[in-house]
This record gives C-alpha cells, sequence and structure tokens, in this order.
C-alpha cells in the first residue's frame, strides 16, 4: 500500500494541472442584432447566462464568480500627439495601433483584480493593452514614449465610450444564475461584437464560453452609406444633382422680379 502512494500523488498532481472542465456555462443574450437609425443614440444588450453544474465534481466552498469581455470589430486606430509652435498646435507625433478592437469592454461584479492574477488576466485579454505588443519587445529608447502613447490611447477611448470597465455590469441572480449589461454607445461601429464569458471560483478560471452579436446600419442611413462606400461614382454624380437642384429651387424661389 506504502508503495502506491508516490502514484496516487503524481496521478492527482497531473489531474490538478489539467484545466478545470466541471462546469458548463449556457449564454443567450436579448438581442441578436442592434441597428442604427437615424434616432440611434445607443443600446443595452444583455447577457443571460446559466452554470450547470456536473454532479461528478467536487463541490467548492467559494461561489461562482463572473468575468466578461466585449470585443467590437478590429480597426486601426491613430492617437496624434500635439506641439506647440508658438500660437500654433501642430501634431508632434502620431501613433498607429493596428488591428486592435475598436470597442472593449471588461466586466464584473467586482473589481477583477481582486477576481484573478495578473498573469490569469493576461492570458484572458481583460485588457486593452494585451492586444498590443509586449512593451519589452520594443527598443529602449522606444518604451517610454510608446507607453505615453498607450495611456494616451485608453483615455480617449474611455473618453468616447469604446473603452468601458464597468465592475457592477454582471448580477448574480442566483449562485449558477447571472446577467450581464452590455452599454453600446451611440457611435458604435458597425460589425460583429464578440462576448467572452468566464466562470471564476477562488481565482481559478473553470470555463470559458463565446457568444456575440452584430451592429448594423438600417433604413435610410444604412443606404446612403453602402451607396458611398460600394457605388462611389454613383453617389457622387447624385450627390452634385441634388446641390444643383436645391441650388436652383433656392433661386427660384428667393428671386425677386
Amino acid at each position: 500500500m506504502n508503495r502506491l502512494v508516490p502514484f496516487l500523488l503524481l496521478a492527482l498532481a497531473c489531474l490538478s494541472s489539467l484545466p478545470a472542465r466541471s462546469q458548463e456555462l449556457v449564454l443567450t443574450l436579448s438581442t441578436r442584432e442592434v441597428a442604427i437609425t437615424s434616432t440611434y443614440t445607443g443600446a443595452d444588450v444583455t447577457a443571460f447566462g446559466f452554470i450547470e453544474r456536473d454532479v461528478r465534481s467536487v463541490t467548492r466552498a467559494a461561489p461562482f464568480e463572473i468575468i466578461a469581455t466585449v470585443q467590437g470589430p478590429v480597426g486601426d486606430i491613430v492617437v496624434h500627439k500635439k506641439g506647440q509652435l508658438g500660437p500654433i498646435w501642430l501634431t508632434a507625433a502620431r501613433e498607429r495601433f493596428a488591428r486592435i478592437p475598436t470597442y472593449f469592454a471588461l466586466l464584473s461584479a467586482r473589481p477583477v483584480g481582486e477576481m484573478v492574477t495578473d498573469e490569469t488576466a493576461q492570458r484572458l485579454k481583460l485588457s486593452l493593452t494585451d492586444y498590443l505588443p509586449p512593451l519589452d519587445t520594443l527598443p529602449a529608447p522606444e518604451q517610454a514614449e510608446q507607453a505615453e502613447f498607450r495611456q494616451a490611447l485608453l483615455r480617449l477611448r474611455q473618453e468616447e465610450g469604446a473603452l468601458v470597465i464597468d465592475p457592477k455590469a454582471i448580477t448574480m441572480v442566483r449562485p449558477n444564475l447571472f446577467t450581464a449589461r452590455v452599454n453600446v454607445p451611440g457611435k458604435a461601429p458597425v460589425g460583429l461584437y464578440v462576448i467572452n464569458v468566464s466562470v471564476v471560483s477562488e481565482g481559478v478560471v473553470l470555463r470559458t464560453s463565446q457568444t456575440g452579436f452584430v451592429v448594423r446600419k438600417v433604413g435610410f442611413d444604412a443606404a446612403v452609406a453602402d451607396a458611398a462606400k460600394n457605388r462611389a461614382p454613383l453617389y457622387a454624380l447624385a450627390t452634385v444633382l441634388i446641390a444643383v437642384l436645391l441650388g436652383w429651387v433656392a433661386n427660384f424661389a428667393f428671386r425677386r422680379d
């Protein structure tokens, strides 16, 4: 029997090193599509989640906690640094951040730093900066300037409503039932929004599932945007004709005989 103890300890160590898969996470959304019209000023999308416990798994003493991220369409964002030349402000430098989420939200029920370690947060990409190359991979002279540009990026995105950190967006209705509120701003870019939801207990990520919704333009605004993008010559001709027509109508209406 004593000879089996080392093998049992080795087996337990191997099992503890495997990813936890003892819970199932079921997600659904209040809507799969957000329509942008001429009167659109923003919308809320609610994610509903149910954690199904595996009866064969060991019951954890700590309750479940939820961390969710929302990534909007990928795009390039340029940050400008202004410099003063006499009484005039000019662009002194600029930095292009390529292929990062144009919208990013971090949702939880309490500060994420109290729920997981920094290593886990980086692995789950819980910050917009996790989509950028690490600073230590850049040449030393560039790191300070790059850090300054990154701070400006985060500040500007927050001011525009494109970067959201909300530690009260998730509500645990029951120990295994929760809701997550996603605020889609009025200037939200069109495209696919991906929601990643992770179940955490005692700092351990038990399960991560994914869902998403689409933001798109509808109605007359969508037709105009589509014509400007895909039928540029026809759009330009129509714009010129409308301008000429409006000028003729104004001249006729205000003409003095």
